[in-house]
């Protein structure tokens, strides 16, 4: 039941239009978000795959059998350049202006919720927090893509852990504007984790589903929703399961290793000194 109200608060669409109606930085972000990732990012790659991809097929029939080793080359090279001089920099134009888009997002959606923040945190501590909390991403992202080659269930754990990083995408907004350490958001995490098991369900089956790079182009087309639902959902913990699965250390491997990290910057910077 925990799962199953994690999936159905992650699908609200009903929430997304009263943040859109209500607001208008809302729904020109959105629309951005839209036009940039699903007309411009997915556009351009299923326009190759649809369209230019099949005249190179088409092309190919056409010569003789002497001549197909050239067309190959061509639609190689037409391939490689297309994805290096178009696909790829999109790719990275539309991960900074989408980051800057997700921010107002959900920032405009938290003011209309009057969610308001508690004192402000001193800056260096703020820093510090981020600073690890980046760090911790980028160990449990590892760890996803390690855990993919374990035998048998590798595919499934990925799956799962894809589940849990989306919703801690989509919930990091509102954590944020509250300032919330980084322990106190993963302990609170922790004791949800079915929870957010189901809410990350949705956009991650749909991402699962898709090749590589339009899965990308997928995520960042429905993330703003996710934001917005993110934005009134109540996690629920499981309060009649056994004690021992109500708090899962999702987060224990990766803290470790993050800690071990930095206290090995800390030895070289301190040997340095």
């Amino acid at each position: 039941a925990v799962w199953l109200t994690g999936v159905q608060d992650a699908v609200m669409l009903q929430e997304c239009v009263f943040f859109l109606a209500r607001s208008e930085t809302i729904r020109f972000r959105t629309l951005q978000c839209f036009m940039l990732n699903g007309v411009i990012f997915l556009g351009s790659i299923l326009l190759f795959e649809f369209a230019v991809g099949p005249a190179l097929a088409v092309l190919r029939r056409l010569v003789r059998e002497d001549e197909v080793w050239a067309t190959e080359f061509v639609g190689a090279l037409l391939s490689a350049l297309y994805k290096a001089l178009w696909i790829y920099p999109i790719y990275c134009i539309s991960f900074v202006l989408n980051t800057v888009m997700y921010q107002q997002i959900a920032d405009s959606a938290l003011a209309l919720r009057k969610s308001g923040a508690p004192n402000a945190t001193p800056a260096l501590e703020r820093l510090i927090n981020e600073a690890f909390r980046v760090l911790l991403n980028l160990v449990y992202i590892l760890e996803m893509d390690l855990l993919y080659y374990v035998p048998w269930v590798g595919p499934l754990l990925y799956f799962v852990h894809s589940c849990w990083l989306a919703s801690m995408y989509c919930f990091e907004y509102r954590w944020v504007h509250l300032r919330w350490t980084s322990s106190e958001r993963l302990e609170y995490f922790e004791r949800h984790w079915l929870y957010f098991a189901g809410f990350g369900f949705p956009v991650s089956v749909v991402s699962f589903l898709c090749p590589r790079f339009i899965d990308a182009g997928v995520f960042a087309l429905l993330f703003p929703l996710c934001i917005l639902t993110a934005t009134v959902a109540e996690p629920r913990e499981m309060r009649l399961a056994p004690r021992p699965i109500r708090r899962l250390p999702v987060f224990i491997a990766v803290q470790g290793t993050s800690c071990l990290i930095l206290r090995f910057f800390e030895v070289r910077l301190g040997g340095a000194s």
